[in-house]
């Protein structure tokens, strides 16, 4: 049962069942390296700012993903952005936060799919719109004429490869790549620190399904998720009781790593309260920035 309260040990464990790294395996970026390469020669050519680094502001910021755990965080939401946080959001969350009554400060999207052009309508006036370089134009297009529009850089391969020559050659060397894992949510936590910001509450970062959900709202990309579904215990194995089960896609897996080793290398640059009851915010409770230990149980049934 996703988020039982009861330790696995490992016994429980079926190591029969397959194995993360061969889950893992089956994954693939979703773009190819052609398609993101155009797609950014394109982009930077528009003429839009470029995000900078700047000193350590101590503004609250309520970063908030598409998890299913927003359902249940709702009012705690609502409260801090009432207190003046700032709400940021990524892909989907925009259109969860405007259906409940909730004003994205600034709205931040990596993908280099077309159909991420959903997630910067409406415009919201005074909203910030923060694209990475790869988003596909009619993305851009859909932020044309907008008065605040500016463009960060995901950046997978370091200086070799040939994005980052791309943007080496149009700004003479005057940028910095952005990383922090295969997901928009990390990007976006080490997108907002380069900016400045250092106190920071997550809301919709589960890394994980609750009940029947993947996400808050509907996402038709991840449609097929439910027939990668497993059933992982995660933790610290050498102290059992820490072994809870959450069930999680491939995707689910590689996001909690990415943010676990995230904390893990920059943890003392920012605070950071994550919301919820999904995997995230229980390895933290847990295990603070300790490398949470991810072992599989069995598959679901489709």
């Amino acid at each position: 049962m996703l988020n039982a309260g009861e330790a696995v040990t490992d016994s429980a464990v079926d190591y029969a069942s397959p194995s993360l790294a061969e889950a893992m395996a089956n994954g693939r970026m979703n773009t190819d390296e052609p398609t993101l390469l155009a797609n950014v020669e394109a982009a930077i050519r528009r003429g839009h700012p470029q995000m900078q680094r700047w000193p350590a502001r101590h503004d609250r910021v309520c970063l908030v993903g598409s998890g299913p755990s927003l359902a249940g965080t709702v009012d705690e939401l609502r409260r801090l952005s009432w207190e003046g946080a700032r709400v940021v959001t990524v892909n989907g969350a925009y259109h969860w936060c405007l259906e409940h009554g909730i004003k994205p400060s600034a709205q931040i999207v990596m993908d280099a799919r077309a159909s991420n052009a959903r997630f910067v309508a409406p415009e919201v006036p005074g909203c910030q719109y923060l694209l990475a370089s790869q988003c596909h134009p009619s993305t851009w297009d859909g932020v044309h004429g907008r008065p605040h529009v500016w463009v960060w850089h995901a950046i997978v391969n370091g200086k070799d490869d040939a994005v980052s020559q791309a943007l080496d050659r149009y700004y003479r060397g005057h940028w910095f790549g952005v990383g922090g894992g295969t997901t928009v949510a990390t990007r976006a936590l080490m997108l907002l620190r380069a900016a400045g910001y250092v106190r920071f509450d997550l809301f919709g970062v589960d890394c994980c399904w609750i009940g029947a959900e993947h996400h808050a709202i509907a996402q038709p990309e991840n449609a097929g998720d439910a027939g990668t579904r497993m059933t992982v215990a995660v933790g610290d194995a050498s102290r059992p009781e820490t072994m809870r089960p959450f069930v999680m896609s491939p995707w689910h897996v590689k996001q909690l790593e990415d943010f676990a080793q995230t904390i893990r290398v920059n943890g003392a640059l920012f605070s950071l309260a994550v919301h919820g009851e999904g995997a995230l915010a229980y390895v933290l409770r847990t295990l603070g920035d300790g490398e949470p230990e991810i072992r599989p149980m069995t598959t679901i049934p489709e």
